[in-house]
């Protein structure tokens, strides 16, 4: 009996150790955002949300999602985002050599 139990734990513990390890997901950052709105905009704002069914976070995550879907000229490059009018990126040296080539 004890012989059974033994090879049970130990069949256990290479289970254990031959599973696959979990990945862990990555940590989302909040941010929080303050703005003002006057008492005919915040009334406005209950109404639509008690008749929609939505919450006012819910509303106001919609609402810039459907702006700044409608404008991605506001959204930033990461190509033209940290770069100076002075500086260089690596794809103009490569159009210029392509150019002299």
């Amino acid at each position: 009996m004890f012989c059974l139990l033994k090879d049970y734990l130990l069949l256990h513990a290479y289970l254990e150790m031959m599973r696959t390890p979990k990945i862990k997901k990555k940590k989302i950052k909040y941010r929080s955002i303050i703005f003002k709105v006057t008492d005919n905009q915040k009334k406005t704002i209950d109404e639509y949300c008690r008749k929609s069914g939505l919450g006012t976070i819910q509303f106001v995550k919609m609402a810039l999602k459907g702006f700044m879907d409608q404008n991605p000229t506001l959204q930033s490059n990461s190509d033209d985002y940290f770069l100076n009018e002075n500086q260089l990126t690596i794809f103009d040296i490569i159009k210029e050599t392509e150019k002299e080539a």
